[in-house]
């Protein structure tokens, strides 16, 4: 039987199938979402660029003119993107790799502090430990999540049947 180098290949645990993914395959997951992280810290997605897009829109919707409000609101934007960038970063390394919850947990925290830190040196964004906080909440609830998935997934396992020679030798 020969396989592709990046197919998914069926992973035989016991009688259920599990499907497992080639290292490449998850080589280029790593590789795009490392990229995605990097570009989003990049001064493209800065708050000073971010203002003259969403700015109309918070004008028309929301009948908000005052300059404070207006950063409130897209403040808000921008943390909930952070929150979201790194609960969907935390779960696409559990089920897409294939990482335990907790380690791919550290690994946001990781790539989030990392995340602030380049962005100390970029001239149009700033190093913040609120959006820290963010991202650190992002990949918690994806741990929670995903460690309550697989829990529940455990329990609801139904139990398999012990093999016919085993029933007739324990009941001999």
């Amino acid at each position: 039987m020969t396989a592709s180098i990046g197919a998914a290949e069926p992973q035989r645990a016991g009688s259920a199938a599990k499907f497992h993914l080639s290292w490449v395959v998850r080589l280029a997951v790593l590789t795009a979402v490392a990229v995605l992280v990097y570009v989003l810290g990049t001064s493209f997605f800065s708050a000073a660029r971010m203002e003259p897009i969403f700015y109309p829109y918070f004008r028309s919707l929301l009948h908000v003119s005052d300059s404070g409000q207006l950063f409130f609101y897209l403040s808000i934007v921008r943390w909930t993107a952070h929150f979201m960038e790194y609960l969907v970063l935390c779960l696409v390394l559990v089920w897409l790799v294939g990482l335990r919850p907790f380690t791919a947990m550290v690994i946001c925290l990781a790539l989030g502090a990392a995340d602030e830190g380049h962005q100390y040196f970029i001239p149009d964004r700033t190093c913040s430990l609120l959006d820290l906080k963010y991202d650190w909440a992002g990949a918690l609830s994806a741990f929670l999540l995903s460690a309550a998935a697989i829990r529940l997934r455990r329990t609801l396992r139904p139990k398999t049947a012990a093999a016919p020679e085993q029933q007739t030798a324990t009941s001999a």
